[in-house]
């Protein structure tokens, strides 16, 4: 998603990363028409429409749904956001407050950091709240909220942004979409078959003996090979165009799958 490195300011694209990651789900089509929309009614830029004084959200919001998040679900989870800026400041001090004294670990830091959303939503429309503020602490991979530790914590390197410093690479998790489960298996990354925080936190682990700085550094390329197709073409030849498929167990003449 390139929609935070529209933003020259930290601050909007810290706050345009997270609504991006927040509805990154469905078609690929269909999530850029609706954060074009999102963004575009946010204006003069994303951190100065949720910080703005008056009355929230602006009238332009009003009716934006994303699948089967409904217009009250949009409103809300935009109030949450600005209740979070307008107390914090930042997204990085709301994840700090959440940790408090003790040592940093991500599983919790983030459940506490997204608890704290489902705090400011409060107890209508549950499964909404609930899909876009996840709990890890009971299993969820959290795909979305790691893409978007990814974007603010590494680089920055014309993917990834480098804005947060309250998370090293070392410590950040992959986010688990459909491809890196499928790659995760073929490549030997993972034993589980049940996508979940246990199985993102398997893959890191692999990922981390050969990287330990920065294990996630592997995420884009890897994933990028689904989101091309390069390794699902069923078609005799594709295995000879995927730089991975001397460790693929799914390869053509090793095993059942192409």
């Amino acid at each position: 998603m390139g929609f935070p490195h529209r933003y020259p300011d930290r601050r909007d694209a810290e706050a345009a990363a997270f609504i991006a990651a927040s509805f990154a789900f469905g078609g690929v089509l269909q999530i850029r028409n609706f954060l074009e929309r999102l963004l575009a009614a946010l204006p003069p830029s994303p951190h100065a429409a949720l910080t703005a004084a008056g009355p929230f959200p602006p009238p332009a919001v009003a009716g934006l749904a994303h699948r089967f998040i409904s217009p009250e679900g949009v409103r809300r989870f935009l109030c949450c956001l600005r209740a979070v800026y307008l107390r914090h400041g930042s997204l990085e001090r709301f994840f700090l407050a959440g940790r408090g004294a003790d040592r940093p670990e991500l599983r919790r830091d983030l459940a506490r950091f997204l608890g704290g959303f489902r705090e400011h939503w409060g107890s209508a429309l549950p499964r909404q709240r609930d899909f876009l503020f996840p709990r890890p602490e009971r299993g969820s991979a959290c795909k979305r909220h790691n893409m978007f530790l990814r974007w603010v914590v590494r680089g920055p390197d014309g993917v990834d942004l480098g804005l947060w410093t309250a998370v090293t690479p070392r410590d950040l998790v992959v986010p688990l979409d459909t491809h890196m489960v499928r790659l995760g298996g073929w490549l030997g990354l993972t034993r589980r078959k049940t996508p979940g925080w246990s199985m993102a936190e398997e893959i890191t682990a692999a990922l981390r003996r050969e990287c330990p700085d920065d294990p996630v550094k592997f995420d884009y390329p890897l994933t990028r090979l689904g989101i091309l197709r390069v390794c699902t073409r069923r078609r005799r030849g594709a295995c000879r165009e995927c730089p991975v498929a001397p460790l693929c167990s799914r390869r053509e003449g090793r095993g059942a799958g192409k």
